[in-house]
């Protein structure tokens, strides 16, 4: 499924880029504009569609409005030099339209596909395809819970020790100072940010909490590690079961589109001459 995924990706790309070619050429005549190439206008409304302005610095905008005066003032030349009416210009924009209609499709066909399975549905599969399941770095199940009110991690911590960690969340249910939430999370080591909190998590032994970590956004985290896996070891079904339901209904929706194109193939005139 992986490798189906980027071929639709790789398709995407390559009619994003000729169809792109096309609709820069577009005139408009925007009052509204932060860039203009004789009559083809950028507006606050497509820059804000193509990053996020309210939070990207100047820098990177000024780049994205040089990006975009570069190809508009590259296409205007093209039209102008006749690339636009050549044959191999044409055979590629037909080419891409298809690649680009049949990537939607499939798109839609994976997306719009209810994949249903029960819990034996899942153990059979990850007891048939166990060795997949090893982990390619060292890895670590844990719970961890960030707030934005230091007393508050203090407090949750506190119960935590004097009970579970389950506990504490009952206790804490609703608090609005939470800020991040997770139980029984499988993260790989550099999965783990920032590098504060992995230092931590590598530290602490199975069931131990960790102190209170405060982060660069103010935040303050409590972690707790369930279990650790190193490199190689393959995790049970219960600490990866989320994982085990994603592949599992990856590999149904794959042959899903196996299929559908096989059928295909029976219902349309097809014929290969050598």
């Amino acid at each position: 499924m992986i490798k189906l995924l980027n071929q639709i990706n790789e398709a995407f790309l390559i009619t994003f880029t000729a169809v792109s070619l096309i609709s820069c050429g577009k005139e408009s005549s925007q009052k509204n504009f932060v860039a203009r190439v004789n009559d083809s206008y950028l507006t606050s409304e497509e820059l804000a569609s193509m990053i996020d302005t309210n939070k990207i610095n100047n820098f990177y905008k000024n780049e994205v409005i040089r990006n975009w005066i570069n190809k508009e003032i590259l296409y205007q030349t093209a039209v102008k030099e006749g690339i636009l009416k050549e044959d191999k210009f044409k055979s590629i924009i037909e080419d891409s339209e298809k690649e680009l209609a049949a990537s939607f499709l499939i798109k839609k066909l994976y997306e719009d596909e209810k994949v249903s399975f029960s819990l034996d549905d899942l153990e059979n599969y990850y007891n048939q395809h166990t060795n997949e399941f090893a982990r390619f770095h060292n890895s670590y199940l844990m719970n961890i819970i960030a707030f934005s009110d230091e007393d508050k991690a203090v407090q949750f911590r506190s119960i935590v020790l004097e009970s579970d960690w389950e506990n504490a969340l009952n206790v804490f249910k609703g608090d609005t100072s939470i800020k991040k939430n997770r139980t029984n999370q499988l993260l790989y080591d550099y999965e783990i940010h920032p590098v504060t909190l992995l230092r931590v998590v590598t530290d602490l032994n199975p069931n131990e909490i960790s102190i209170v970590i405060k982060d660069e956004n103010g935040n303050y985290t409590v972690v707790q590690e369930v279990q650790q896996f190193r490199k190689g070891t393959i995790p049970p079904f219960e600490a990866i079961k989320p994982e085990v339901e994603d592949r599992f209904v990856a590999d149904k929706k794959e042959n899903l589109i196996k299929n559908y194109i096989k059928e295909l193939y029976s219902n349309n005139d097809i014929e290969v001459r050598n």
